[in-house]
């Protein structure tokens, strides 16, 4: 029989088999921290959820990410034919929801439990040479009943319609799954502020531009060193600046092309890239917290299980530490 290694996505599996791992891996690859992540009854149902959306936001072809999908699937469905199975994830947030869908999917198979480790790596997969990457193994531990126990309870809390349930795991203890705590802060973190309406990631670009960063490839730069654990790809976070731009009023302006797209031509990326960004009289009054951007823009966004719109707008207050309800 041989071993399975789940992991985050194909570069962490690259660098696994330089160092030469042992053991078939397994790319969880789904981008969690954004879209649709609701309640469903079955793993397929949330894969085709998941699947749409991704092809949606172009990072895709529908039928292929399905198809990946579906292997995936299958894969988490045959642990019985693996002798050992380990699950190897990051410290950052993108990892942390995947390990938590792992774990409660695990937690549904008590036949496999047995064979289940973990390694819960504190630096990026990606970054690691070989050697040191080969060091992480001596961090794998047994998977216990208690980090199963948390998984599902944060994994269901996550895929909940109201983000009350996630927003309580700070009360608790969550050491079972160190990098858990800092995980759902910073998912809190990207609900609409109770002062501004932007998001810590919208205050960081908005902040960064008025002091003199103002091209898409430094800002994203800027945004990776202020991040204590780095999560949100250049996609996403060029999805975030043609948001703020977009509209009848925008944010930030000076965008050189169409929205960002993966599949620019070079040329075309380069333009992007390239743009020189400026605030908006809105977007300089917003971040001081003179109006809130909420009331200008059009919202419809998912977080986790968590459907914002402007008229059901979950907010963060960052210095109470708490979860607003939308007002009635």
């Amino acid at each position: 029989m041989s071993s399975l290694i789940i992991t985050n996505g194909d570069i962490a599996a690259e660098r696994m088999r330089e160092a030469r791992i042992n053991g078939q891996i397994l790319c969880w690859r789904d981008i969690l921290y954004e879209g649709p992540v609701p309640q469903t009854e079955t793993l397929d149902e949330l894969s085709a959820i998941r699947a749409e959306y991704l092809a949606y936001r172009g990072w895709g072809d529908a039928n292929q990410i399905r198809q990946l999908f579906a292997e995936r699937d299958l894969t988490i469905r045959s642990l019985a034919r693996f002798s050992e199975v380990t699950l190897w994830f990051e410290h950052d947030l993108y990892d942390q929801l995947q390990l938590l869908q792992v774990l409660d999917l695990l937690a549904a198979d008590p036949a496999a439990q047995g064979r289940c480790f973990l390694i819960q790596a504190g630096s990026l997969i990606g970054a690691e040479t070989p050697q040191r990457l080969r060091m992480h193994l001596k961090l794998k531990q047994p998977v216990t009943e208690a980090q199963l126990a948390l998984a599902q309870a944060a994994w269901s809390a996550y895929r909940a319609p109201s983000p009350e349930r996630w927003a309580m795991l700070l009360r608790y203890d969550t050491s079972a799954l160190p990098f858990l705590r800092v995980a759902v802060l910073r998912h809190l973190e990207e609900f609409p502020s109770a002062a501004t309406g932007l998001t810590r990631t919208e205050t960081f670009i908005l902040r960064a531009i008025e002091r003199g960063v103002h091209t898409p490839s430094e800002l994203f730069a800027a945004f990776q060193e202020e991040e204590e654990a780095p999560y949100i790809g250049d996609w996403s976070f060029f999805a975030m600046l043609d948001w703020l731009a977009s509209g009848a009023a925008p944010l930030i302006f000076g965008l050189n092309n169409r929205p960002y797209s993966p599949f620019f031509a070079d040329s075309d990326r380069e333009a992007y890239l390239a743009s020189t960004l400026r605030l908006t009289a809105l977007g300089v009054t917003t971040l001081l917290a003179r109006k809130d951007a909420i009331a200008f823009r059009r919202l419809d966004r998912w977080l986790g299980g968590v459907h914002l719109t402007n008229g059901s707008c979950w907010r963060w207050d960052a210095e109470n530490r708490r979860i607003v309800r939308p007002i009635e």
